[in-house]
């Protein structure tokens, strides 16, 4: 009985160390997840906000959260009431040596971090036209005191 005991506590022990092979950290990859930016010419009929709005920042980007925050920092001729409930807006510039022709956003959680970045990528355009180019995309509300990382490329 005693060998039995042994044998089948030693089968259970390289079991336990060799059999199992998603136990622990063999699980499946860290992907990250993207998530929906939108804009405000699609949520509220503004037309290439690019150049129509300004922020007074140094090339860097700010998050702003309430109606009140943005009538105060940002200007220009597309200035709706933004549903602050829904969104949060994440808005910036970068200097361009040429003006940019398009704009893509992609929006993700990083898996490893839970970090939210924002990559903005600017493609270059023919004309020097606008050497400060504002960027903006409107984010699912973040919680209070959640932040955003924005990466730009030019």
């Amino acid at each position: 009985m005693k060998r039995t005991t042994t044998l089948v506590a030693s089968g259970l022990l390289a079991l336990l160390f060799t059999g199992c092979s998603t136990c622990g950290g063999d699980t499946e990859p860290c992907v990250n997840t993207t998530l929906p930016t939108t804009s405000l010419e699609k949520e509220y009929g503004c037309t290439d906000s690019r150049r129509q709005l300004s922020i007074s920042l140094d090339q860097t980007y700010t998050i702003i959260r309430n109606q009140a925050d943005f009538d105060k920092l940002v200007t220009g001729s597309c200035h709706p009431q933004i549903d602050f409930t829904k969104f949060d807006l994440v808005i910036g510039n970068k200097g361009s040596a040429s003006g940019g022709s398009s704009i893509a956003y992609t929006y993700a959680r990083e898996c490893e971090t839970g970090q939210l970045k924002l990559q903005v990528k600017f493609t270059r355009g023919m004309t020097n036209d606008a050497p400060i180019l504002t960027y903006h995309a409107l984010v699912p509300k973040l919680a209070p005191q959640e932040t955003v990382q924005v990466d730009v490329e030019m």
